[in-house]
C-alpha cells in the first residue's frame, strides 16, 4: 500500500522533534542544572562541568552508531528507529525524576552522566537514520527537501526545548518545574513509537537486490569507503560546532557577556532556532531546482564570514542588534544545513548507508559537537574576548570547505552511487 507521503513526513519528522527536544534540553538549562548538580562549585566551574556532562553524552555516540548501523543496515531502518525513540524516551523520563546534589550528594551527578550517556547513544540511531529514511521514501522526486524535513525537526525540536527552558526560567516558576519537560517528553516518546509501527519499511531496504552486508557493516565501511568517511564527518563536525556554540552556548554567552537575564537570553535562542526551521525546508526547495553541493560551499562561506559578526551583534546587549544577530544565525544555518542530509545520502551505497553516516557523524560529534559549548566557554573564560567563540565556528567551517572542495569535484550537481572517485 502506497503511503501518504505528507503523512510519512509528519511521522518520521516527529519523532526526530521529540528526540531533539529532549536532547538539546539540557544545553538550554545549563545554569539551572549546574545549580542543582553542581551547587558547592564557583558559577563558572558548575556551568562548564555541566557542559562536561553534556560533552560526555556525544562520547556515546560513536557507539549507538555502530549498534543502530547494524540494526538499521542488517534489520532495516524501521526498527532501528523505533529502539532509538525507546532508548530517548526512557533515558529523558528518567532524567526528570532524579534526585538532586542536595538530596543524595555526589550520586546525583553520577545518574545523571548515565542517563545522558543513554541518551547519547539513543541520538546517534535518530538523526542521520531518520534523514535516509526520508530520502529514500522521496527517491527522484525532491530529495533534498526530503531528506530537509529532519534537518528541520531537529530545529523544531530545539525550539520547543528552549520553549521549555524559557517557561522555567521564568522567576514565579516553582524550583520542581525543571523536571516537567524531562517527564513529558519522555512519555511522548511512546507516542512517536506508536506512529512509527504503522509506516512501511523503505523501498530500498524492501528490494529483492538489497545486498545485506555479509560481514559487520562498519568494517566493509571502514575498507571502503574512506573518503566518504571523511567527507561525513567534516560536514559533522561543522553542523555541530555552528550549532551548539550559535544556538545552545548562545544562552550563557548572553548572560555572561551581554548582561542578559536567563530567560531572555534563551528567548532569542529560541527566536534564531524558529527561523531555522521556517527555513530550511525553502532553502532545500531551492537546492533541488539549483545545486546543492553549490549551495553548501557557499554557505560554509557565508558561516565563515558572518559569525564574528553575528557575535558582534550579539555582544552589544542591545535587543535590537541580538534579534538582528539571531537572525544571521538562522538565514545561515538554513543556507547550510538545508542540503546537508542528501549530500551525506550520496556518500554511501544503501547497504551501508546507515552504518556508514552514522559512524562518521557520531565520532566526529563526539570529538567537536559535544564539546563546543564547553571550549567555547573556555576561550571566553581564558582569554576574556567575546569573540573567540565566532572565530573557533569560522575555523572550522573554513577547514570543512577545504576538505569539501578535495574531495567533491565542483562540477558535480548531484552525486549517486555507484560513486568510484569516493571510494578507495
Amino acid at each position: 500500500m502506497n503511503q501518504n507521503k505528507s503523512l510519512l513526513v509528519s511521522i518520521i519528522s516527529l519523532g526526530t522533534l521529540l528526540e531533539w527536544a529532549e536532547y538539546t534540553f539540557y544545553g538550554y538549562m545549563a545554569i539551572t542544572l549546574s545549580a542543582l548538580f553542581f551547587p558547592e562549585e564557583a558559577s563558572s566551574v558548575g556551568i562548564l562541568k555541566t557542559f562536561g556532562i553534556f560533552a560526555v553524552g556525544y562520547l556515546m555516540r560513536p557507539l549507538g552508531a555502530i549498534l543502530f548501523g547494524h540494526i538499521g543496515d542488517s534489520y532495516g531502518r524501521k526498527p532501528a528507529l523505533m529502539i532509538s525513540l525507546f532508548l530517548m524516551g526512557a533515558a529523558t523520563f528518567s532524567i526528570g525524576c532524579l534526585p538532586t546534589y542536595q538530596q543524595i550528594g555526589i550520586t546525583a551527578p553520577l545518574m545523571l552522566l548515565l542517563l545522558r550517556m543513554l541518551q547519547g547513544i539513543a541520538i546517534s540511531g535518530e538523526y542521520n537514520g531518520a534523514g535516509i529514511f526520508l530520502v529514500e521514501k522521496a527517491g527522484d522526486q525532491y530529495p533534498t527537501l526530503a531528506g530537509s524535513w529532519v534537518s528541520a525537526s531537529a530545529a523544531a525540536g530545539m525550539v520547543v526545548g528552549g520553549i521549555a527552558a524559557f517557561i522555567i526560567s521564568l522567576p514565579q516558576a516553582p524550583l520542581w518545574a525543571w523536571r516537567i519537560p524531562f517527564i513529558l517528553g519522555g512519555l511522548s516518546c511512546f507516542l512517536g513509537i506508536w506512529l512509527r509501527k504503522q509506516v512501511t519499511e523503505s523501498a530500498p531496504f524492501r528490494q529483492k537486490h538489497y545486498r545485506k552486508p555479509k560481514e559487520m557493516p562498519l568494517i566493509n565501511v571502514l575498507k571502503k569507503y574512506k573518503k566518504s568517511l571523511i567527507l561525513s564527518g567534516a560536514i559533522a563536525a561543522f553542523t555541530g560546532v555552528y550549532v551548539y556554540i550559535g544556538n545552545i552556548y548562545i544562552v550563557v554567552f548572553l548572560k555572561q557577556q551581554a548582561g542578559l537575564s536567563t530567560h531572555h537570553a534563551t528567548f532569542f535562542a529560541i527566536f534564531g532556532e524558529m527561523i531555522v526551521a521556517f527555513l530550511i525546508p525553502l532553502m532545500a526547495f531551492v537546492a533541488d531546482k539549483t545545486n546543492p553541493y553549490r549551495q553548501y560551499r557557499w554557505g560554509l562561506i557565508f558561516v565563515a564570514l558572518g559569525t564574528p559578526c553575528f557575535f558582534m551583534l550579539a555582544a552589544t546587549g542591545d535587543y535590537l542588534y541580538i534579534s538582528i544577530a539571531m537572525l544571521i544565525y538562522g538565514i545561515l544555518n538554513a543556507i547550510v544545513c538545508s542540503p546537508m542530509v542528501k549530500i551525506l545520502y550520496d556518500q554511501f551505497p544503501s547497504h551501508l548507508r546507515y552504518t556508514g553516516i552514522s559512524f562518521a557523524w557520531s565520532v566526529s560529534a563526539a570529538i567537536f559537537s559535544g564539546t563546543a559549548p564547553m571550549v567555547a566557554q573556555y576561550l571566553t573564560s581564558k582569554y576574556e574576548w567575546s569573540l573567540w567563540p565566532s572565530l573557533y565556528v569560522s575555523l572550522i567551517a573554513l577547514l570543512t570547505f577545504s576538505i569539501f572542495g578535495s574531495i567533491i569535484p565542483k562540477t558535480s550537481s548531484s552525486l549517486s552511487f555507484p560513486l568510484k572517485e569516493l571510494t578507495d
